[in-house]
């Protein structure tokens, strides 16, 4: 055979091999010299600020962990943190997203409130940006197969634990006051579904819309319908459901100016747990601690305290305050997303994100306890903590009152 031939057929054996190939991109080891770069929205500002400030401490904790760890085993990586303000607003967690696009940043934790997280998904999902909230609860967003994944179990078990608490506390009666947003509307749904279930009644919600910050017209309204039900109710029947982020304080503040609202027991949801703001309005503290306001939590687990416990007084020395558990789901969120970034190789598609994401959730224990995850992509296990205002030696502050168990369906009372 002349030379010539022979390289010819080389060449198109070469060029058949290689256009068999498949078109995913190469999956290399990391450099070990490479940066590593993941994103962060949370509510610096807005009505979540108390969370966003505390999940902000934690995870500049972990990113000066997991960095400590990196140089203690030789490994020449740098996390890089990049955060940026939500201000608690879905156009702008869509502004940020789109900011994180452009500086190649794919791997995100946050954003913190379900209304955020449901107007950035369509981006995420068709850019190949894999985001994770360590707060987002709300029911609707339980969807398998798309690029969002959460470290809180869903709304159903907060639904059960409300209304298992309402009908051990003999409430018949609920009037919804609820923040007119998709996390509102899905809790509200979920908790009534079970009240209802129970025998219970729920009135037509009382809404307001995000941003409000005068409450005087909403409050008349619901304090004439709480009126209507006290006329065929004993006040301890009758109770007022408030779905809130931080302007709950300022509603606490004001019904106390309103005769039946003053009158009925409250209670409130995951996003007023632990908010730092009641405790610095003397009027809102004492109106929460004289009418109840338990608000559910997803709970830390008891099997990580010996790693919770160390975190939560590291993050406190700097907030001066109980951290809610957001803190700890966005500490183990960030270990988690950085495990995923080193196991998937160079520029990964999202599919492979995803399943190593998928696979390190899976066999991660970390301070909120195992990460594991449903089909959906949300926690798979979590119970519930209620958290409301008492007043000991050390003055008014947030304790935990009761536990709620979503594998056996009970409600434990605390003294603590």
């Amino acid at each position: 055979m002349k030379k010539s031939q022979f390289l010819l057929i080389l060449f198109l054996f070469i060029l058949g091999n290689f256009g068999c190939r498949k078109q995913e991109p190469a999956y290399v080891p990391v450099s070990a010299d490479e940066t590593i770069v993941i994103g962060a929205l949370l509510p610096l500002t807005g009505t979540g600020y108390s969370s966003g400030q505390s999940m902000a401490v934690s995870l500049g904790l972990a990113r000066d962990d997991i960095n400590a760890y990196f140089a203690t085993a030789g490994i020449k990586e740098q996390l890089v943190l990049d955060i940026a303000d939500t201000r608690t607003d879905t156009a702008e967690a869509l502004n940020q997203l789109r900011g994180f696009y452009h500086k190649g940043i794919r791997l995100v934790v946050g954003p913190y409130s379900s209304a955020e997280l449901a107007h950035i998904k369509s981006f995420a999902d068709s850019h190949g940006m894999l985001i994770l909230s360590p707060s987002s609860v709300a029911v609707s967003l339980a969807i398998p197969g798309d690029n969002i994944f959460r470290f809180v179990s869903s709304d159903v078990i907060q639904g059960k634990a409300m209304s298992k608490m309402l009908t051990e506390d003999k409430i018949k009666v609920i009037i919804p006051l609820i923040r007119d947003d998709l996390w509102g509307k899905d809790l509200v749904a979920a908790t009534s579904g079970d009240f209802t279930k129970s025998g219970g009644v729920v009135q037509p919600s009382v809404k307001f819309a995000p941003g409000t910050t005068g409450f005087e017209a909403v409050l008349d309204n619901l304090d004439t319908i709480v009126a209507a039900e006290l006329s065929h109710h004993n006040p301890n029947e009758v109770a007022v459901y408030m779905l809130s982020f931080s302007e709950g304080t300022s509603i606490l503040a004001e019904a106390k100016k309103h005769e039946h609202l003053n009158n009925v027991y409250w209670y409130g949801g995951s996003a007023f747990a632990l908010n730092a703001s009641l405790l610095s309005d003397t009027s809102a503290t004492l109106f929460s601690y004289t009418h109840g306001v338990p608000c559910p939590l997803f709970g830390l687990d008891d099997a990580a305290k010996n790693k919770w416990l160390p975190l939560q007084e590291r993050i406190k020395s700097q907030v001066s305050r109980i951290p809610d558990v957001y803190s700890y789901t966005a500490y183990d969120a960030l270990w988690v997303l950085v495990k995923t970034y080193q196991d998937s190789g160079k520029d990964p598609s999202i599919n492979m994100l995803k399943s190593v994401f998928i696979h390190e959730a899976g066999n991660y224990f970390g301070a909120s306890g195992n990460t594991q995850l449903d089909e959906n992509g949300d926690r798979a296990i979590g119970n519930y903590d209620f958290w409301a205002v008492k007043n000991d030696s050390a003055g008014y502050g947030w304790k935990r009152v009761a536990r709620y168990n979503s594998l056996y369906g009970t409600l434990t009372r605390l003294i603590e």
